[in-house]
């Protein structure tokens, strides 16, 4: 936050959900208790002191130590289950405490020339309306800037500065920014365990993310072969770490990856004269077959405890997109769950949204907001929406919709699919992929958000 003067004032956080208010009573109860714990467990892990945290409708409060602020927008720009955020401090909700809190603020706050307006909101038992607080205490902030001999503008529509009052039961809230965290979503619950293919494709990163984003565990499998150009350590390989590692700072424990070596699996199909233009097809359905075999071994074992609860995995997630109609009938048939989130996205977004992923992870300042107008804080969130609709219109005004295949038609990849799967039937092939599976590495990543 660049004017660090108001910070003096900030001893909450006040967080927001999205859709989670659109689910019954009890689902929603269920839900919030979901992610105070995860966010009280993410802020031990990251180093902050929550001291208390409690719900409210529609509205999540968590206390911490004044000096401590600053570091909390960073943890809570990363929350999984949260749309948007404010540091902001609590006083009683009487109106002549909080019309003396905000002139205090405004005096740090607002600057002379600035445009201004108050929101308020309050429950209906509270004697004054919503727009008798805001036309009284813009009112009083107005006068008050006037008898020191500055200049302020009221402008409801686009004001260059804003401070908010939510007037509740017990307290009253007040706080001058909304920040948006990066994807929003539902509260990661255990229930929603997925396994997330990682090879070296092109869009593996958001595929997960995605799904994070529903509230599900993703945990990682990386599948590395010689022969397909993902060796152990090289640049390929490190960057797939480095895109696993960002996605386990979004979870309030311990990341496991599994690591499998497909090369044995891939010599041997190499040595058994399949003909070259058909080994790409192999080649994918190596990477199903070995995914559906490790989650099944997975759920027969229960290895895998997050929340001191076993995780049991339904299905797995590909970067599978529109181009990829083979891969798409292998997960069909071997898998009882394939989730696909980007089946319905061209190339072109895909790049987008992994682009806009990076630039997201990489700003450490949250706060760079705060010279922003009202309207470009909402046109700035990052969002699925924003990239279809510029997909859709283009530079040049005209739908790309163009879709480049290198595949069969449909019938001829289904009978091709049927040769695979009497392939990988056969005794050595099974027995090389339980060899693979019985030798597989788990790498613990704990997620870490801030740097050191």
């Amino acid at each position: 936050m660049k004017n660090t003067s108001v910070m003096q004032f900030y001893n909450i956080i006040i967080g927001r959900y999205n859709e989670l208010g659109l689910k019954s009573k009890k689902v929603r109860a269920r839900m919030e208790y979901s992610l105070l714990d995860h966010i009280s467990k993410v802020c031990k892990r990251e180093g902050l002191n929550l001291i208390s945290s409690y719900r409210r409708f529609g509205r999540l409060i968590f206390y911490f130590q004044n000096e401590q602020i600053p570091k909390s927008l960073e943890v809570f720009k990363h929350i999984i289950g949260l749309h948007s955020f404010s540091p902001g401090f609590s006083v009683d909700p009487n109106f002549e405490i909080i019309q003396d809190s905000v002139l205090k603020l405004a005096s740090f706050y607002i600057k002379d020339k600035d445009s201004f307006a108050v929101r308020a909101s309050r429950i209906k038992p509270f004697p004054k309306t919503s727009i008798e607080i805001e036309r009284e205490i813009g009112g009083s902030i107005y006068e008050d800037f006037s008898a020191n001999g500055k200049t302020l503008t009221v402008d409801l529509s686009n004001p260059k500065k804003t401070i908010y009052i939510e007037v509740r039961e017990k307290h009253a809230y007040i706080y001058t920014e909304k920040m948006p965290t990066i994807w929003g979503g539902n509260p990661i619950e255990t229930d929603k365990a997925i396994l997330a293919l990682f090879h070296g494709k092109k869009g593996e990163n958001v595929a997960s993310q995605l799904m994070l984003r529903r509230g599900a565990i993703v945990e990682p499998v990386l599948i590395y072969a010689d022969s397909l150009g993902v060796s152990r350590y090289n640049d390929k390989y490190k960057k797939i770490i480095q895109n696993i590692e960002q996605n386990a700072k979004f979870l309030s424990e311990s990341m496991k990856l599994n690591i499998l070596n497909a090369e044995p699996l891939i010599k041997q199909i190499q040595q058994d004269n399949i003909p070259e233009l058909e080994l790409e097809y192999y080649y994918k359905y190596v990477h199903m077959v070995l995914m559906e075999n490790l989650r099944k071994n997975l759920n027969a074992c229960g290895q895998i405890v997050y929340k001191k609860k076993r995780l049991f995995f339904k299905g797995i997630i590909t970067s599978i997109d529109l181009s990829d109609e083979f891969s798409y009938f292998v997960g069909q048939q071997i898998t009882p769950v394939h989730f696909m989130p980007l089946i319905g996205l061209s190339k072109n977004m895909i790049n987008d949204l992994d682009i806009r992923l990076r630039e997201n992870y990489n700003t450490n300042n949250p706060s760079n907001q705060h010279q922003k107008t009202e309207n470009e804080k909402k046109k700035s969130k990052f969002s699925l929406g924003q990239t279809v609709a510029f997909e859709t219109i283009g530079q040049n005004g005209e739908t790309d919709n163009k879709l480049i295949t290198k595949d069969k038609n449909s019938g001829d990849l289904i009978k091709k699919l049927h040769e695979i799967t009497s392939y990988f039937e056969k005794d050595h092939i099974d027995s090389l992929i339980n060899q693979i599976l019985n030798h597989r590495e788990i790498l613990e990543i704990q997620g870490k958000i801030l740097k050191e």
